[in-house]
């Protein structure tokens, strides 16, 4: 379950992504490079060093159209932005850094915001649907690669600024009274073309307008983000920026044409690659009803188009397609091996027969480009952050370009042992290990499940919010699960409805989830590796609908910790008639059908006696209601349950210091509950008395 953010009264007078300056605020940006070799430190991985990792674009894998980085024209360097979170001043410094690909010792930062540009991208003909996750930001080379141009956001506002590389002299390219959406430098890098919704604030006030004699409660409420109305979608507009005179106009129909990169492709196409001499790839779908597609790989040269027919050329829609540097070759991923966990990369030469594969990983290749004849890519491995690395494919090899975090590798870190297994459904499922950092064979541990990707580093699950090799150096076994796609469990349908609809039929998707994640644990505790009286479960968003469900039909459990859902028999409610519209489409009864034995599969509030372990709710503030129901039952009923609120927050949450308390708090509830130990904080003895008294006067339900 995920919540949109309400919308400000205006988009001009708004500060999202504005964040309380201190007065050490202005003092954060000199530590956004990374360290030098002599100050790197050792020693146990702590909430502190996770919560100021440096960040190249969001943690979830960006949209392919937002490129996080770019090449030069001359190939020589690499721009992208950093970011970084500091909790003591709860702000971020994010710099557009150009990394030499020659020299890639040193990475040079030309310019700083200190407001992070979250994602906010539409949805449900909202104007914005903001989930708190950083903003893939592609910055765009001028044509002789004198000067980058970029998106920055300051006072609440984003605008496109340029930096000449040369000078480090930067300025502001735009003046839109909205925030700018998206732009593009014209071949002659002369003009500069953006896109915003310039009618967005007078759809806001008519909104204020309409307050006067009452908002009516329609298909705009989403009462758990507030009473106002969301404010609906403006169409865009393309204005063109004269670099030299300052003057700005409509965009011409050329200049529109910039934004539409794969002109005259099948409406059903996907990662498109268009070579140096004009060659096309991509990917189209293949002739099948059914949902999601599966894709064919396409190329077109000297405009005659050409499918490759073999089977290794049949992808998904994670696939990503490049030509090499001299246009004969193509290269593409595609998610092969156990339970699809890993990525291949293949080459095929259109016209001479079957593709090669040249590399296989387990490594998340999170954004890959052509460089020469080799591939330039954003990777991150279980125990290594995202770096850059420079796939040589002729050779296999993979050479480290550049690593935003050096200090991470010299900390003391859980090793990492990938497990596959079967459910009980025979489904093949897959996720980490984390081994507690001094592991002693033949001693029993606690462990923490967490959720629910687990492809790349192992940081905190989705959302970020449990410190995995925190909670290493603290002596537990951590399991990361991948939960897998819906179609990976019930098969691919007729449509996107029917697909969720099957997943979620007598909750056949979620069973089969929990079923995945108890198998592995007893094969664990079979081993003698985990206590079986010692064991946590974690998850945000689906990975929280897995606590929820464990916690009615589970009794493996003996603490959880989760944030961002709430399924109730009131959820159609809070949630108004937009999303419970979603929902109900998608298999889940509507507030008047009352459905008591749905209800009794994963409700709380339906008996919340039967819960057998405490639960720590860790909530946003605009999506926290949907918590209050199953918190407040537990509570009455006896049960171990603390809820916290965080200000100014979303679905994941984004500010550095809130990410830094719900390390902590996890952390300190996992303790006490798994392993007796009371917070020793000063700061935090509330906390430590309250969860005592809830020790003191629970008696834990006798499994049956």
């Amino acid at each position: 379950m995920s919540f949109p953010k309400r919308f400000a009264a205006t988009l001009v007078a708004g500060a999202a992504g504005v964040l309380p300056h201190s007065a050490l605020a202005a003092d954060v940006c000199p530590r956004l490079a990374p360290p030098a070799q002599k100050e790197i430190r050792s020693g146990l991985v702590t909430p502190e060093l996770l919560a100021q990792l440096r960040d190249i674009g969001p943690a979830t894998l960006p949209d392919r159209r937002r490129k996080l980085f770019t090449i030069s024209p001359d190939g020589k360097w690499v721009a992208f932005f950093l970011h970084r979170g500091f909790p003591s001043e709860n702000v971020y410094c994010a710099g557009l850094a150009i990394l030499s690909l020659e020299r890639p010792a040193n990475v040079r930062i030309l310019d700083f915001s200190r407001e992070l540009i979250r994602d906010e991208p539409p949805r449900y003909g909202w104007a914005k649907f903001p989930i708190g996750t950083a903003a893939p930001v592609t910055p765009r080379w001028e044509p002789a690669g004198r000067w980058i141009a970029y998106l920055k956001r300051e006072h609440g506002l984003t605008q496109v600024w340029r930096v000449d590389v040369g000078t480090g002299a930067a300025s502001q390219v735009t003046n839109s009274l909205v925030n700018v959406d998206d732009f593009r430098i014209t071949e002659d890098g002369r003009t500069v073309v953006y896109s915003s919704r310039p009618k967005l604030p007078e759809k806001s006030a008519e909104i204020d307008r309409e307050g006067l004699r009452g908002w009516r409660f329609d298909a705009r409420a989403f009462p758990v983000r507030g009473a106002r109305p969301q404010t609906p979608d403006a169409d865009r507009f393309l204005a063109s920026v004269d670099l030299e005179e300052g003057r700005e106009r409509e965009a011409r129909a050329d200049e529109v044409s910039l934004f539409d990169v794969a002109r005259g492709l099948p409406g059903n196409a996907t990662a498109y690659s268009r070579a140096a001499g004009g060659s096309e790839a991509w990917a189209e779908t293949i002739d099948t009803p059914l949902f999601p597609p599966l894709y064919r790989l396409t190329a077109k040269r000297n405009e005659k188009p050409e499918q490759c027919h073999f089977t290794a050329c049949e992808v998904d829609w994670s696939t990503s397609v490049w030509w090499n540097d001299d246009g004969t070759r193509i290269r593409f991923t595609r998610r092969e091996g156990w339970a699809n966990s890993l990525t291949a990369i293949y080459e095929w030469i259109p016209g001479r027969g079957e593709p090669k594969r040249v590399l296989l990983t387990s490594d998340a290749l999170i954004e890959c480009q052509p460089i020469a004849d080799d591939l330039l890519c954003l990777l991150e491995r279980s125990q290594r952050p995202r770096h850059f690395v420079r796939l040589q494919l002729a050779t296999g090899q993979i050479k480290e370009i550049f690593d935003p975090n050096p200090e991470f590798s010299n900390f003391s870190l859980g090793r990492v042992e990938r497990l596959n297994w079967l459910n009980a459904e025979n489904v093949p499922f897959y996720g980490d290990l984390v081994y507690p950092v001094g592991y002693e064979p033949g001693s029993r541990y606690p462990m923490v499940i967490v959720q629910y990707r687990t492809k790349g580093f192992l940081r905190g699950g989705i959302g970020d919010e449990v410190p995995i090799q925190a909670l290493a150096g603290r002596g537990y076994f951590i399991l990361s699960v991948d939960n897998l796609t819906y179609e990976d469990i019930v098969g691919r349908k007729q449509s996107i409805e029917q697909l969720v609809a099957a997943f979620n039929n007598n909750f056949r998707g979620r069973r089969s989830i929990l079923s995945a994640i108890e198998i592995a644990t007893r094969g664990l505790i079979d081993k003698g590796l985990v206590d079986p009286q010692r064991i946590g479960i974690s998850g945000l968003s689906d990975g929280c609908t897995t606590v929820q469900f464990a916690a009615a039909n589970s009794q493996l459990f003996s603490a959880g910790s989760v944030s961002g859902c709430g399924w109730e028999p009131f959820q159609d409610a809070i949630l108004g008639p937009m999303i419970a519209q979603n929902y109900h489409e998608s298999g889940w009864p509507r507030l008047a059908d009352a459905n008591p034995e749905f209800w009794s599969k994963i409700s709380i509030i339906h008996d919340p006696r039967r819960v057998r372990f405490p639960f720590l709710f860790q909530a946003a503030d605009n999506e926290y209601l949907a918590m209050v129901g199953s918190h407040t039952a537990l509570v009455q009923a006896g049960i171990p349950s603390d809820l916290y609120i965080f200000p100014g927050e979303d679905h994941v949450k984004w500010q550095p210091a809130h990410r830094l308390a719900v390390y902590r708090r996890n952390i300190d509830w996992f303790d006490f509950w798994l392993k007796g130990l009371v917070p020793s904080d000063p700061a935090r003895k509330a906390e430590a008395e309250r969860w005592s008294e809830m020790k003191a006067s629970w008696k834990r339900p006798i499994p049956k």
